[in-house]
C-alpha cells in the first residue's frame, strides 16, 4: 500500500463500517485483505478494531466480528461499543449472553445510556421487571436522560397501551420528538385515555403542523368524547391531503360518526361505505360491528327525542347499507322495535287514545300500521325464524289493545291461532313461552268463542289451559261457571 493512499484512508469508523460492508456484500476477494490492512494500520484503535467487526457483523460473518472485537477490547477494555456489539450478536437468541455483554458495556462507561436501554429491550423478552429494573438504574446514572420514553417503548413493544401511556405521563411532551409524541398520542387513544389524548394531539399540531397524523388521532378521540363537529373538521382535514394508503377504515368511521350525529345521514353512510373499498385494513373485521354501535347510538337519540320517523328512516339506511346474511329477520324485528316504542310513547300519552271501542288516534293508527306492516314482511320472508312467536304476540295483543277492543271484528284471531299452533308443540317452553301460550287460550276461549256463545270451543281452549298450567285459576272458574 502506496504512502499516498495510507495518507487518504478513512478513520472513521462509521464510514470504515459501511465501505467494508460494502464490500463484503459484493464478495469482493479484497475484503479480508483490506480488513487485515486497516486493523494493522489502527492497530492502537479499539473504535477502528470495532468497525471492522461490525462491517462483518452486517454481513452475518460471525467469527470475523468476534476476531476484531476481541482486537479491540484487547487494546481498550473500557471501549463500551466492543461490548455492545457483543451483545448485539447474542440479542438475537440468547438473551443472558447478550445481556452479559451489555452489563460489560455499563462496567466499562457507566454513564452512557445505550446499553441500559440495549439490556432492557432483550431482557423485557425473559422478566420484564429486571428490564425496567434496569431502566431505573439508567435513571439514577443519567438524571437527564428521558427514561420513561424507554419505559413506554417497552410496554409498547408487549403491547400494553395503558402501562406505556401512564410512564409517558411524566414526561415533558414540550420535549419530545414528533416520533416520541405520535407514539405517546397512540397510547392515549388505545387505551381510551381520550382526555389526555386531545392534550398530546393538540401539543403535537401545534409543534409539528406539517404532520396531519396529529390532527387525525385529534379527531378519533374528538368523536368518542361526543365532540363531533371538531372530530368531523379535523378528520376532513386529514383525508383531504392523506395518501390514499395510509387511510384506514377507522378515519372513514370517524367522519361517518360525526356526519351522523349532525343529522347528515346520507354523508355518513357515503363515509361507511368507503370502509369496504380497503383492502388488507386491520380494522376491517371490527368495523360491522363499530358501524352497528354507531348506528344504535343514533337511533337511541333519536327515539329519546321522540323522532321515531327519523330513527327508523336511519336504521332502514342502515340494513340496506349492512345487510344480515346470518339472520336478516332479526334486523327487521329491530326496526319494528323503534315502532313499538312509537305506539308505548303514544298510548301512553293523555290525548293520544280514544277509550270508544274500534277508534284509535291517528298518529297512534299510523305507528301501529308501520309496525305491522313490518310483522307481516317478517312472517312472509322468514315463516320458520325462530323469533317468530315475538312477533305473532305483538301482532296478536297490539291488534287487540288497540285496533279491535270489543273483538268486534276477530282481528287478532289469527295471530294469537298461529302463536298457539307455534308454541304448542316447542319442547323446553319457557316461562314468557308458556304465558303467551296462556294469553292465547284466554282470547280464544273467552273473548272469541265464549263471545260467540260456542260453549263448547271455549271449554276446549279453558281446558288447553288446564293441560299445560294446572293451577291456572281463570281457566277453573272458567269451566266451573260453564258448569253451573
Amino acid at each position: 500500500m502506496s504512502a499516498h493512499s495510507k495518507k487518504n484512508e478513512p478513520q472513521d469508523p462509521d464510514a470504515v463500517a459501511s465501505a467494508m460492508a460494502l464490500l463484503i456484500h459484493k464478495h469482493s476477494i479484497n475484503a479480508d485483505t483490506i480488513a487485515v490492512e486497516i486493523s494493522e494500520r489502527f492497530s492502537k484503535s479499539a473504535p477502528m478494531q470495532t468497525a471492522l467487526a461490525r462491517a462483518y457483523f452486517r454481513n452475518n460473518e460471525r467469527s470475523r466480528t468476534r476476531q476484531y472485537l476481541n482486537k479491540a477490547i484487547a487494546i481498550d477494555e473500557t471501549y463500551a461499543k466492543a461490548y455492545i456489539l457483543y451483545g448485539e450478536m447474542y440479542g438475537e437468541w440468547d438473551v443472558d449472553s447478550a445481556c452479559y455483554w451489555y452489563e460489560k458495556a455499563i462496567q466499562a462507561q457507566p454513564t452512557k445510556p445505550e446499553p441500559y436501554v440495549m439490556y432492557a429491550n432483550v431482557m423485557a423478552r425473559k422478566d420484564m421487571n429486571k428490564a425496567l429494573s434496569m431502566l431505573e438504574q439508567l435513571r439514577a446514572a443519567v438524571p437527564l436522560y428521558n427514561v420513561d420514553v424507554e419505559i413506554a417503548a417497552l410496554y409498547n413493544k408487549k403491547g400494553d397501551d395503558r402501562a406505556a401511556a401512564a410512564a409517558m405521563e411524566k414526561t415533558d411532551v414540550q420535549k419530545l420528538t414528533m416520533n416520541q409524541l405520535a407514539s405517546y398520542l397512540q397510547n392515549c387513544y388505545w387505551s381510551n385515555n381520550d382526555k389526555r389524548a386531545l392534550e398530546v394531539a393538540r401539543v403535537g399540531m401545534e409543534r409539528f403542523p406539517e404532520n396531519k397524523g396529529f390532527s387525525r388521532l385529534y379527531a378519533w378521540s374528538s368523536a368518542r368524547t361526543g365532540a363531533y363537529k371538531e372530530a368531523l373538521e379535523h378528520e376532513l382535514d386529514y383525508l383531504s391531503d392523506a395518501p390514499a394508503d395510509s387511510i384506514n377504515s377507522i378515519d372513514y368511521l370517524t367522519a361517518g360518526s360525526a356526519y351522523m350525529a349532525l343529522n347528515e345521514t346520507d354523508k355518513a353512510f357515503e363515509q361507511f361505505a368507503k370502509i369496504n373499498t380497503l383492502k388488507d385494513d386491520y380494522f376491517a373485521p371490527q368495523m360491522k360491528g363499530q358501524v352497528t354501535k354507531v348506528v344504535n347510538r343514533d337511533v337511541n337519540r333519536l327515539k329519546s327525542e321522540k323522532q321515531y320517523d327519523a330513527a327508523a328512516h336511519l336504521y332502514s339506511k342502515y340494513i340496506e347499507a349492512y345487510p344480515s346474511s346470518e339472520d336478516p329477520a332479526y334486523q327487521l324485528y329491530a326496526l319494528s322495535q323503534i315502532y313499538r316504542e312509537q305506539v308505548q310513547a303514544l298510548s301512553e300519552s293523555s290525548d293520544s287514545t280514544d277509550t270508544t271501542p274500534g277508534k284509535t288516534n291517528a298518529e297512534l293508527k299510523g305507528a301501529l300500521d308501520k309496525l305491522f306492516g313490518i310483522y307481516t314482511t317478517i312472517e312472509q320472508k322468514y315463516p320458520k325464524w325462530e323469533n317468530m312467536h315475538y312477533v305473532l304476540y305483538v301482532h296478536a295483543r297490539y291488534t287487540y289493545s288497540f285496533l279491535d277492543r270489543d273483538n268486534s271484528q276477530a282481528l287478532a284471531f289469527p295471530y294469537y291461532e298461529k302463536l298457539y299452533k307455534l308454541l304448542i308443540n316447542r319442547q323446553n317452553r319457557n316461562e314468557q313461552e308458556k304465558a303467551m301460550i296462556t294469553e292465547a287460550c284466554q282470547y280464544m276461549g273467552s273473548y272469541y268463542y265464549f263471545q260467540k256463545h260456542d260453549v263448547g270451543s271455549a271449554r276446549m281452549w279453558w281446558q288447553r289451559i288446564l293441560n299445560h298450567d294446572p293451577n291456572n285459576q281463570a281457566a277453573k272458574d272458567a269451566l266451573a261457571r260453564i258448569k253451573k
